[in-house]
């Protein structure tokens, strides 16, 4: 219908949803998992840029939808009102919301990689009925080595650009530190650099404890499929081109 050109949805993704009220996504999907501040997001871009597959972050694309004025479908106003509410989505709105997005995907996309989706063990048991998760990205790095990099982060309070003073040189990991041009000056914008509240050494503790207790179930469930594919990148980005051809091998058709 008009309504879903003007959304950007594929009509023929549509037409299969408005018929038989579910849908399946036929190209390969990933799974990424990491601790804070071992790296994934960096690691996440460059995977979507290298293999033609975007990235699907649940908060970012609910911020998306609820933003667009000409959007009344059911689903966005339901969205809208629980979001309003300040409550949680339940597991099979997410899996709406999931589907909907799959709906829009472009014919050049390879497939699509989930940040921060699944959470638990039934959401995965969900995300099993919308297609084939080809394998799960697992990034890991030691906890004392977690904790130093998150210390060393340092952001811009303007434009929210990344640095990091930490560096590392031991155990096997060599990870030199990001530092600006000028001291707490931002390259890009000459904002001031902050240590975020997050960053702190108790938060950081409870941050990664919280991981590890939440993942933990989710990391056997994909272990038992036999789809986890562990990294340990010592060398931070130095280690992609290595990530990159093991990542080929798994899509290889």
């Amino acid at each position: 219908s008009d309504v879903y050109k003007r959304q950007g949805i594929n009509a023929e993704y549509m037409g299969i949803l408005m018929k038989t009220d579910t849908f399946t996504y036929s190209k390969p999907m990933l799974v990424l998992l990491g601790a804070p501040g071992v790296g994934k997001g960096t690691f996440g871009k460059r995977i979507s840029k290298d293999f033609d597959m975007p990235i699907f972050s649940t908060g970012e694309y609910l911020r998306s939808l609820i933003s667009k004025k000409d959007d009344v479908s059911p689903l966005t106003e339901r969205v809208r009102k629980v979001m309003a509410e300040g409550k949680l989505l339940d597991d099979d709105t997410i899996i709406e919301i999931i589907q909907k997005r799959l709906a829009e995907d472009l014919p050049s996309a390879k497939g699509i990689i989930f940040d921060g989706f699944p959470r638990t063990i039934p959401q995965a048991e969900k995300l099993d009925t919308v297609g084939k998760v080809k394998a799960v990205l697992d990034f890991i790095n030691k906890e004392s080595i977690l904790v130093e990099k998150l210390a060393g982060r340092r952001e811009c309070e303007k434009c929210h650009d990344a640095y990091n003073v930490a560096n590392i040189h031991k155990e096997g990991y060599e990870m030199n530190p990001l530092l600006p041009k000028e001291e707490n000056k931002c390259d890009k914008c000459g904002g001031n650099l902050m240590h975020r509240p997050d960053d702190q050494p108790t938060a950081i503790a409870e941050r990664l404890k919280v991981y590890h207790e939440k993942t933990a179930p989710l990391e056997g469930f994909y272990e038992k499929k036999g789809i986890m594919k562990t990294f340990e990148p010592k060398k931070g980005v130095a280690d992609y081109p290595w990530i990159k051809s093991e990542i080929e091998k798994i899509l290889k058709p």
